[in-house]
């Protein structure tokens, strides 16, 4: 027989059946025991072979042959052969396996594993199994393969899969051997955060700036980075939801560039990283607010006395990078730069002068790399130069001469009007004014009663110091220079004793006049009581009283 033992289900076998006999040209006979099965092959040799074709079940059993020839018109037959005996079973050939995905898997996502099996045995069950694992899956299919599924995997379901077909033939179940193993590997796979920047784009120095970083996945309770292209800037943040925004405080420009996010998470204490984001880029520029400028001086005001000193300090937010300040004059060119400590510059003038007033404004103006960034003007502060009062007083100083001679001259004058008074005919009064402006008047009082009052010329008119101004032009050409140099006071001083100067000659031709005209007309005059005299002289914008009796 062969195959011999066991035979595969729909397999076909041979059993041959021989003798040792000169009989030949006879009958083979192939029975089976304890059946009705039976075949007969004749043959011309001494041996026959016998084909059951598809064995299945129903050929299970012992079978016998037995020899049959004719000598001589007369039959004989040989004893039975021993038997041979075969059973049948079903051998299922190995399945195979596959999976979708294959290799690395996404955690949560799910696993298809298709098992199929050539076999004309179908109607059976497909068995999908973990190696080393009690996971066990079945699926019944109808046709030569099926598909199992493995939902939402987790790390838990990492590792080899092997699929076996289950079928029963006759009533009988028979098994495949497993198939080849398939492996794979579970990771989270976190998709690509999405990263937005407020303010965006060009961002004022100074600022802050917020960075929201946001993913789309399960897995909460990571880390957010933002982390700053082709640096080594790197900011983290924890967040319980799918979201975190992070500061950059106060940008300046090293902040400038391109920035990223990446998120972070543990799973089943596994480590994982999402890929970076798209990049948002930051710039950063100087806006610059106008500074502030203030002037100290010791008027503490904008009238500044000529000679004095002043400072204009100028300043502006502690905020900005450091810089340097302009200061601005009345419009005209920048001044040379000052740097700025702590944030402000101070502008030194040490004696104000007629050509410093006008107005001032001051600039900030920062430099970063080669652009440049200037402030608006600061509000103008207007600077008045006034004249000082203690040149004034030097120049009167300076011709102390001059002031003691006009003294002098003021109390030849009082001690002779006093004279004049003496005599009871006649009252004078005289009034001199000396001006800081070199006008000078002479106001004649004006008569009470003609017959009281004798009419006195004025003791000095505009006229006369005109006139005798003009006459001593030449021999007094130097001392005009001095008197122009030392200012208005001390031409009013020059005019004064000019007019005094010329008071005096004319004092006396009256005098000799009104003896003679006394002594010949004597009773045309009526004696008065002693009249008051008051002379004032106005020296410098003043009024000083001399109250004579």
């Amino acid at each position: 027989m062969n195959p011999a033992g066991v035979v595969t289900w729909g397999q076909d076998i041979s059993i041959t059946c021989s003798i040792s006999t000169q009989h030949l040209g006879g009958t083979f006979i192939l029975m089976k025991t304890s059946s009705s099965f039976r075949t007969t092959k004749t043959s011309s040799t001494n041996s026959a072979t016998f084909i059951i074709p598809k064995v299945n079940f129903d050929n299970e059993g012992s079978y016998q042959c037995q020899y049959q020839t004719s000598v001589s018109r007369r039959d004989f037959s040989s004893p039975l052969s021993d038997s041979v005996r075969f059973s049948v079973t079903v051998r299922l050939p190995k399945p195979s396996i596959s999976m979708n995905p294959a290799g690395e898997v996404t955690w949560g996502q799910d696993v298809s594993v298709t098992c199929s099996i050539s076999t004309q045995h179908l109607g059976g069950t497909f068995i999908l199994m973990k190696t080393s694992s009690s996971f066990r899956t079945t699926k019944t299919s109808s046709t030569n393969s099926a598909t199992l599924i493995i939902p939402k995997v987790n790390f838990d379901n990492e590792g080899s899969y092997q699929c076996q077909y289950q079928t029963s033939v006759s009533r009988r179940d028979f098994s495949s051997p497993l198939s080849d193993s398939v492996r794979f590997s579970v990771t989270v796979r976190l998709p690509k955060p999405s990263i937005s920047m407020n303010p965006a784009g060009e961002v004022t120095w100074g600022q802050d700036v917020s960075v929201t970083c946001l993913i789309s996945t399960q897995h909460l309770g990571g880390t957010f980075i933002l982390m700053k292209t082709s640096s080594s800037f790197r900011k983290t943040q924890t967040s319980s939801t799918n979201s975190a925004t992070l500061i950059i405080p106060k940008v300046n420009f090293d902040n400038e560039g391109s920035y990223q996010c990446q998120y972070q998470t543990s799973v089943s204490r596994r480590d994982f990283s999402s890929p970076l984001s798209d990049s948002v880029r930051l710039s950063v520029t100087v806006r610059l607010q106008p500074p502030s400028i203030s002037l100290t001086s010791p008027n503490r005001g904008s009238e500044v006395t000529r000679g004095d000193s002043f400072v204009f300090t100028c300043s502006t937010s502690s905020h900005y990078p450091t810089g340097v300040f302009f200061l601005i004059f009345s419009g005209s060119n920048i001044t040379d730069p000052k740097p700025a400590v702590n944030h402000s510059a101070s502008f030194n003038f040490p004696a104000a002068e007629y050509e410093h007033q006008g107005n001032y404004s001051c600039v900030y103006e920062v430099t970063w790399s080669t652009w440049k960034y200037t402030s608006p003007m600061a509000a103008p502060v207007s600077v008045l130069i006034k004249m000082p009062l203690l040149p004034l007083v030097s120049s009167v100083a300076g011709g102390g001469l001059l002031l003691l001679l006009l003294v002098l001259v003021v109390v030849y004058l009082v001690i002779s009007r006093r004279q004049q008074a003496r005599q009871p005919e006649i009252l004078v009064q005289t009034q001199l004014s000396v001006r800081g402006s070199n006008d000078y008047e002479y106001n004649e009082d004006e008569e009470e009663e003609e017959e009281d009052y004798v009419n006195v010329d004025s003791v000095c008119t505009k006229g006369k110091i005109k006139e005798e101004a003009g006459r001593g032009e030449e021999e007094e050409s130097d001392e005009d220079l001095d008197y122009e140099e030392a200012g208005p006071t001390a031409n009013s001083i020059k005019a004064t004793l000019v007019c005094f100067g010329v008071n005096d000659n004319r004092e006396e031709e009256e005098q000799q006049a009104k003896e003679e005209e006394s002594s010949d007309d004597e009773d045309t005059y009526v004696n008065l009581t002693k009249p008051f005299v008051k002379q004032t002289a106005d020296i410098y914008g003043e009024n000083d009283d001399f109250d004579i009796y």
